[in-house]
């Protein structure tokens, strides 16, 4: 899903979230609408470590264009390539947040906030009919793209075509 997307819902949610329990107050508010957002730049981290660049324009623009370009490819093609890792979006970043809400209760504002954005990402999964495993566990995306080939070659094949 597109920032702009958990732009909108993510201070949304957050806000029914305030309104039904007006204890979290405007700083609980804004942590949860600060990481139902933040919660991607891990996208950014993939492409500076994929693609070695570290401008956020070019990022932004290579993670929509490739992503238009896996759409397009039938599933049994997309498959050779590797899943992306996305280390915020995995189940193994939300158990340590778990385990740091005894440490501070800003664990669970963080929290709710990536839960916000994860429910908007599973719903536009749902939409493509991609499998929901790819931002479930960052270890599950590591020994599933063992033998696949990088999307860097996907890219380079599309930018020769084009």
């Amino acid at each position: 899903m597109y920032p702009k997307t958990h732009l909108i819902f993510g201070p949304l949610f957050a806000g029914l979230i305030w309104l039904f329990f007006p204890s979290i107050s405007f700083f609980g508010f804004f942590l949860i609408v600060a990481s139902s957002v933040l919660i991607d730049v891990d996208h950014y981290l993939y492409y500076v470590w994929l693609r070695k660049d570290w401008n956020l324009r070019r990022a932004y623009n290579w993670s929509i264009e490739i992503d238009n370009i896996t759409l397009k490819l039938p599933v049994e093609k997309s498959r050779e390539y590797k899943n992306f890792i996305f280390i915020f979006h995995g189940i193994e970043f939300w158990l340590i947040l778990i385990i740091l809400i005894p440490l501070n209760k800003i664990f669970i504002f963080i929290l709710l906030g990536i839960a916000i954005h994860m429910a908007l990402d599973f719903f536009e999964i749902y939409k493509r009919k991609s499998p929901p495993s790819t931002k479930l566990s960052i270890i599950y995306n590591f020994i599933k793209n063992k033998n696949r080939k990088s999307v860097n070659l996907l890219w380079e094949q599309h930018k020769k075509n084009h």
